[in-house]
């Protein structure tokens, strides 16, 4: 399973909330239903999407939407499961197939649900629904909320693909404005400064990044190029010559040996 996945399955209020959002709290039937079917997802994706629609014919609701769009996600029929998160929050909006529960908890659901939606939007490469959904969940949150630093982080990585680094540089601030102990931001943010030309910006970036995670790979990659682009070559290779010591016999000896061919030219 990718990580990406992972994150979904964890994206914590949904596994009690969507199986409330159907029923009332005490359905405990209905609750072990959804808990069955979200595992199952894990387990055996094709399954899971059976019974999931086979639970919603019998008046599942969006408990059982829910299980089949992360199934969809799972089988990575990405588009199928961005339309049908989607289409769970248009029924949140107009109250179709949900509890008193769903109603009062709505605005919740929804940041969850357009969160999902972005990834799977993300997934297809179709980068301005993604972006649309990202800022869906944003404009819905509270900035304090569990989930802000994850959509910040997504919808900053939608925004260097759609070659617009500037404001994905401002997504990860806010991003590392809710959390500064995760690396990613900061590589990420790194990234975006590069592509800015902010070199001196990025090395700072770069150094947080590796003080809390000294060898983490991608943070020594992007080290050396940062150190590249500001001609120090000498602590360039430095930094490659770390990732070859720490991760022999992998991708990154590979990519390493191409970029020190370059310099030793």
């Amino acid at each position: 399973m990718s990580i990406r996945f992972s994150t979904i399955i964890i994206f914590l209020g949904m596994h009690f909330s969507f199986a409330y959002a159907q029923t009332e709290i005490g359905n405990s039937e209905h609750i072990e239903k959804y808990q069955k079917c979200i595992a199952l997802v894990e387990e055996d994706a094709r399954s899971a999407l059976t019974l999931a629609r086979n639970w919603y014919i019998e008046g599942g609701g969006i408990a059982s939407q829910h299980c089949e769009a992360l199934a969809l996600y799972s089988r990575e029929n990405f588009k199928e499961a961005a339309m049908l998160f989607e289409t769970i929050i248009d029924d949140l909006v107009t109250g179709k197939g949900t509890s008193d529960f769903a109603f009062n908890n709505k605005i919740l659901l929804r940041v969850q649900l357009n969160y999902l939606a972005g990834l799977a939007w993300s997934s297809t490469s179709e980068l301005n629904r993604a972006y649309t959904a990202f800022s869906a969940a944003i404009s819905g949150m509270n900035q304090k909320s569990i989930y802000a630093y994850d959509i910040f982080i997504e919808r900053g990585l939608v925004q260097m693909l759609r070659k617009d680094p500037e404001n994905a540089i401002d997504d990860f601030t806010r991003a590392l404005e809710i959390n500064s102990q995760k690396v990613d931001a900061f590589l990420y943010r790194a990234e975006a400064y590069r592509k800015t030309n902010q070199h001196l910006k990025a090395r700072l970036d770069l150094n947080a990044g590796l003080s809390i995670e000294p060898y983490q790979p991608d943070l020594l990659f992007e080290s050396g190029v940062n150190y590249r682009m500001q001609n120090n070559d000498e602590k360039a290779l430095g930094e490659w010559e770390k990732l070859n010591e720490k991760y022999p016999n992998t991708h990154w000896q590979e990519l390493v040996k191409k970029n020190i061919e370059i310099i030793v030219q």
